[in-house]
């Protein structure tokens, strides 16, 4: 322990000494945290619409003002050409284009008027949402504009339907995320893949760097051995990497409005169970690298398929297959459950045992192999 101490104060010496080291350590994760919370946001908000009224009349007039009404939605032009509001959509300048054409308001009357809907498939995801939302809301208020025709031809017969056609009301509450805020799913992910990074890389170019300048080699002939010199280079990084755990939730909480419903004693446990993985899998890149540029090299081959396949913003039930099996070795998928059920849901370790497992037996895993790595190419 004396000798893993004095290691362990040499680490922290030297990290104080490189102020771009402080850097990473403390500012970039929270500005990580901040702009990719507010940067990265799947809510439909004032999509740009262009109408091509054909019909010109006053029921197509309802329906664009449906739209209007809605905030998803913000109309931007209007055009008698419908081939014009198509290339609105082309070039960018909408992301999707109502067409309504002549005659629509007689079809209406004979409970057979279309409309057309062209969207920006680019983006499929946002296109997909704008076209139910957009659809949603003009069949509501077809079926309302019926309703009120029907209401009034059987009024001139003195006919009242009040109270004999059924209505259907739907109230939906949405638990966790009342307001359905993107911030609230993708900000613990976030969480978790800036912890990922940070300490994956600290923990590989920290021992790379000491193969650029040469000391590894003179720590060795001293009577440091392997496991100590492992312990003492690797459990700075899982300090400041629960540092940066305290600093990311804060934020999230004071930023975002998303305080830990869970235990933070949970989330600090879960923490260091997905540090055992991050860890070992810096201490396995140091192995593989010679310099520092390798290393984060190496560093980001390894986060990038881990960020895809993680469930980062597409559910991993949404996924093939063959690619969900391969998320199963996939630590960050299982720190990501983690941390939205603690932060988001309020559910405990316990009550999240698919994951927690999983991530335990990963860790312990990884980080023995990269221990065993490291052990034969220094000694």
């Amino acid at each position: 322990m004396q000798v893993i101490r004095r290691i362990l104060k040499k680490e922290f010496i030297q990290t104080v000494r490189d102020r771009r080291m402080l850097g990473i350590i403390l500012v970039a994760p929270l500005l990580q945290s901040i702009v990719f919370g507010y940067a990265v946001n799947l809510d439909l908000m004032a999509q740009p619409v262009v109408i091509a009224d054909s019909d010109r009349s006053s029921t197509s007039r309802d329906m664009v003002q449906a739209l209007a009404n809605n905030d998803s939605f913000a109309i931007v032009g209007h055009t008698d050409n419908p081939d014009a509001a198509e290339g609105a959509v082309v070039t960018g300048d909408a992301a999707l284009a109502l067409l309504i054409p002549r005659g629509f308001s007689r079809d209406v009357g004979q409970h057979d008027g279309q409309l057309l809907l062209v969207l920006d498939g680019s983006d499929s995801n946002t296109a997909l949402r704008a076209g139910q939302e957009a659809s949603q809301v003009l069949i509501a208020h077809a079926l309302k504009l019926q309703r009120n025709r029907l209401d009034e031809a059987l009024a001139v017969r003195g006919i009242s339907l009040d109270g004999q056609l059924p209505e259907i009301s739907i109230q939906s509450r949405a638990w966790f995320n009342p307001q359905m805020k993107t911030a609230i799913y993708l900000v613990p992910a976030v969480f978790a893949l800036v912890l990922m990074v940070i300490t994956m890389m600290l923990t590989s170019m920290g021992l790379t760097r000491e193969k650029e300048l040469g000391t590894l080699e003179q720590i060795m002939v001293t009577p440091v051995r392997p496991i100590e010199l492992m312990i003492g280079k690797t459990l700075p990084f899982a300090l400041i990497g629960l540092l940066d755990v305290t600093a990311i939730v804060s934020v999230a909480a004071v930023i975002f409005d998303l305080p830990v419903r869970g235990s933070l004693i949970d989330l600090y446990i879960a923490s260091s169970i997905f540090l055992m993985t991050t860890l070992g899998l810096g201490l396995f890149i140091s192995t593989v690298s010679q310099t520092q540029q390798q290393a984060m090299m190496t560093a980001f081959f390894v986060v990038l398929p881990a960020l895809m396949l993680s469930g980062y913003v597409y559910p991993v039930d949404n996924m093939p297959a063959p690619i969900q099996w391969i998320t199963v070795v996939n630590p960050l998928r299982y720190y990501i459950e983690l941390t939205r059920g603690i932060m988001v849901k309020g559910a405990t370790l316990v009550e999240l045992w698919r994951s927690t497992l999983p991530l335990g037996l990963l860790g312990a895993a990884v980080l023995f192999g990269a221990a065993q790595r490291f052990r034969k190419r220094v000694v």
